[in-house]
């Protein structure tokens, strides 16, 4: 603390009080209500933090008056700095925020404290107290409470709309990957199909090729067969059935049988 002299004794009169000026770092609250852009209170609450760098000057404007008997602060300078401080700080903090909405000041004047302790250096009062403006911190920014509890339910709201979206969101993605599912699925069942089918077709081609192949081999064979004459027809298939095992249990023989068999046995080869 700065004290200043104390008069002379043996005047026989009480000596004046003398100056007490805080010297050390000084904290002051402060809370005032300001109007955004679209007419709705903002309630702001911080605190500037200062030190008075030459204590004469600032007993020189201001009273720092003190009982030396007591060490009493009477003056209440201290009280008019804080208040110029926290005007100056009021003014400014006005022209911003009555140029915001509530909600981009609701965003945006917790982050002015960092400005308002640059302009709080170049305001009038800072010079005449030769103050060092340390810091000013914005704590607070709150509107009624009736807007608080509006805002409050709109932002609940809005979660729930978030939320009912994630799971439509989620609800969609399900379906739409069952759809995926489903299409490849089918996909896969015509592709199966058509290799199917395509197998179908080889094998009735291939069938048909054989059927053609055998069916000239016979008509080839039937053809050799129909020169040939009866009685060589006859041997050529009883020798087949010989040489393929064949036994007879009952032979039947008719006399028309009997007959044609004795005239190609009579019957003398061409030529002999």
């Amino acid at each position: 603390m700065s004290r200043g002299a104390a008069s002379p004794s043996g005047t026989g009169r009480s000596a004046p009080p003398s100056p007490l000026v805080p010297v050390t770092s000084l904290d002051n609250p402060f809370i005032f209500t300001e109007t955004t852009a679209n007419f709705q209170d903002l309630a702001i609450q911080g605190s500037v933090s200062y030190r008075i760098i030459d204590p004469l000057k600032a007993a020189e404007g201001f009273d720092f008056s003190a009982k030396l008997s007591r060490a009493d602060v009477v003056g209440d300078g201290r009280e008019k700095i804080a208040e110029r401080l926290v005007l100056a700080i009021q003014s400014r903090a006005r022209a911003v925020v009555s140029s915001m909405t509530l909600e981009q000041a609701l965003a945006e004047v917790t982050k002015l404290g960092g400005n308002l302790a640059e302009l709080l250096r170049n305001d009038p009062i800072a010079a005449t107290a030769d103050l060092s403006i340390e810091e000013v911190h914005i704590t607070s920014v709150q509107p009624t409470p009736e807007i608080r509890k509006a805002l409050q339910t709109e932002y609940r709201e809005a979660l729930q709309r978030q939320a009912d979206a994630a799971i439509y969101g989620r609800r969609a993605w399900g379906v739409e990957k069952e759809r995926e599912i489903k299409q490849s699925e089918l996909a896969t069942e015509i592709e199966l199909a058509e290799r199917n089918k395509l197998l179908v077709d080889t094998e009735a081609r291939n069938k048909l090729t054989l059927a053609e192949a055998q069916a000239k081999a016979q008509q080839l064979e039937l053809t050799v067969y129909s020169s040939a004459p009866a009685h060589v027809l006859t041997a050529m298939a009883f020798k087949a059935w010989a040489e393929k095992g064949g036994s007879v249990g009952n032979l039947s023989i008719t006399p028309d049988m009997l007959t044609s068999a004795l005239s190609q046995l009579s019957t003398p080869k061409a030529g002999s």
